[in-house]
Order: C-alpha cells, then structure tokens, then sequence
C-alpha cells in the first residue's frame, strides 16, 4: 500500500517542510522560468520490505502511517538507509519527536503555532445531514482531510460489528481517496459504501455527515492557509434520531414547505 496523500500532508506539516535532522527547508528556490525544486523525501522508520533498514516488528497497516514516516533531506535518508546501527529505530523516532517540537516552538516565535481555525467562506454546520446513497457519502469523502465518527453504545453485537467496519472502511478510502482517479474505481468505491447503508438500513440504523470547512494556518513555512476538510459520520438508531429541517425545526412530510431534511 502506498503512502496515501493525506498522510504526505501530515508529514509536511508536522515537520514544517525541513528535514528532520539538518533542518534545511527541503525546497530550492525557483526562478522566472523554472520552479523550485524539491529535495525532501518521506523516509520509513521501519523498512516495508523484509530486506529493507531496520525492518520487522511492524503491522502491514502501519508500515505507511505518518507515525512510520519523517521527512528528510535526499542526504540525510541515504544516511540512515546505509547507516543503520547508528540510526536506529528508537533513535529515528527520537529525532522524528524532537524536530516536531521544535518546529511547533518555531512557528510559536515566528508566525504563530500551526492550527485550524473556521473558514469564513462557508457556514459551519449544525446538523448532520442524512446519507442514503453511496455517492453522497463519497463525493463528502473524497475531498476530505480528516475523519471524525460516532456510533452508538450498548447495540446488538452484529449491528455493532457492522457499524465499525463501515467507518474502517471510510477510514480506508480516505486514505486512498486522492489514488482512485478513475471513474470505474470511483464508481466501485461508492457501490460499496451504498451497500453498507443499504445494510445498516435495513438493521434499523441511519447514517448522518457533514464537512466542516476548516483553514491550516501559522507555522513557519505556511505563507497562506491552506483548506482543510474535516468528515464527520455518525451511525444512529433510527428510533433514537431525530429528523428536522435546516433551522431545526422537526420535520414531517405534510409540510411540503420547509427544505429538505437533516438528521
């Protein structure tokens, strides 16, 4: 499984676009007729292949999560690549924490700490608004940078054991979502998410979501906010959920009048 493009941004930010261990900034500067060039690299700590610097020890699905992975320099990884009784794991992980502290006391003196504040292009939302198709849910996913999810404690242990395997799986295409750029493979993604609500449906649980339109600012390379999307689903019993209108007023179908429905 390749690094996903959510996971590159984690690493980006969290190391403030330097390497981690000479601390350059890992961009040449560009010129009228060229871009700058790029020479950072997201180096695992543990190796994926088994022949690979300091591998083993790892799950396979932690292999290409952000806390495997640091930034570095094209110098500095074919370092710690050849050098391995030197740059150990422990000690990579050791580096990878003192950079992310330093970086976060950098943007605290220079242009304030990395954070994420409301943008003020779009509304934030109230109320969740309820899912029932596969494309919905994805068109919410793949522009998303973040999840955040909520279920119901205390349920049947097969509608529970369906719930939480529906939000890995949204989990999972977050991760991917940027890498499936075809339309079959989009429209596969979709499919399969509509399954699971069909399912969770027909099992007496409804599906709400909503975007929250955040801005990443501060830090010491971050010249303009960049957006940043926050997904939030949430699986209801449906005897337990309360459907209403965009001002939150409930919600009944001989009211022809009031806008379409939120959860």
């Amino acid at each position: 499984m390749a690094i996903s493009e959510r996971t590159r941004k984690i690493i980006w930010v969290e190391s403030g676009g330097r390497c981690a261990i000479c601390r350059r900034q890992v961009l040449t500067p560009g010129s009228e007729t060229d871009d700058p060039s790029i020479f950072g690299e997201e180096c695992h700590i543990i190796a994926r292949g088994a022949s690979g610097p300091r591998a083993g020890g790892l799950a396979e699905e932690l292999i290409d999560h952000h806390s495997n992975l640091l930034l570095l320099c094209s110098e500095h990884h074919k370092q710690i690549d050849d050098q391995t009784a030197t740059f150990t794991v422990e000690r990579l992980r050791a580096i990878k924490k003192s950079h992310r502290e330093w970086i976060m006391r950098l943007g605290d003196a220079d242009a304030g700490p990395v954070r994420l504040v409301p943008d003020p292009s779009f509304p934030q939302p109230r109320l969740l608004k309820p899912i029932t198709t596969g494309n919905a849910l994805w068109e919410m996913i793949h522009g998303a940078s973040a999840f955040e999810y909520a279920h119901a404690d205390h349920q049947p242990e097969a509608a529970e054991d369906l719930t939480i395997e529906f939000l890995d799986l949204i989990k999972d295409y977050l991760d991917i979502a940027s890498e499936l750029d075809s339309i079959r493979q989009q429209r596969d993604a979709a499919k399969t998410l509509g399954d699971y609500i069909s399912r969770l449906a027909e099992d007496g649980y409804l599906v709400g979501a909503w975007v929250r339109h955040m801005l990443l600012t501060g830090g010491p390379t971050q010249s303009e906010p960049s957006r940043w999307e926050i997904l939030r689903v949430e699986v209801i019993p449906a005897a337990e959920a309360e459907v209403v209108d965009s001002e939150g007023k409930p919600f009944t179908k001989a009211d022809p009048a009031r806008d379409s429905p939120s959860s």
